[in-house]
């Protein structure tokens, strides 16, 4: 739907943030468990060890890229919110002073 307006709902914006950061702060030590879930299977499974260490040597940076992004997920949302509450603050007085310099019409 469009309004032919620009802007944004802050509040929803805020309120996708803090969404965002609790799945972030839900993905804090998921590094941490993968490595010690990993190094678990490979001390319980013999022969086929080296497997394991090989897929927790490839799969563990991405595991870490998946907390950094979900952390930068949440602080971007949140800076965004943030930012167009600040730019709707700071021009509410130049368009709400608007009106006035507008004739007044009698009908």
């Amino acid at each position: 739907m469009s309004t032919n307006e620009a802007g944004a709902n802050t509040w929803a914006a805020v309120e996708k943030g803090a969404h965002a950061e609790a799945m972030a702060e839900a993905m804090v030590g998921l590094e941490e468990t993968f490595s010690l879930l990993m190094d678990d299977l490979s001390t319980s499974t013999g022969w086929i060890a080296s497997g394991y260490v090989h897929f927790k040597n490839d799969l563990e940076p991405e595991i870490q890229k998946v907390q950094q992004n979900g952390i930068a997920l949440a602080n971007n949302i949140q800076a965004g919110a943030s930012n167009i509450a600040e730019n709707d603050h700071e021009a509410s007085d130049e368009f709400s002073e608007s009106w006035k310099s507008m004739p007044e019409v009698n009908f």
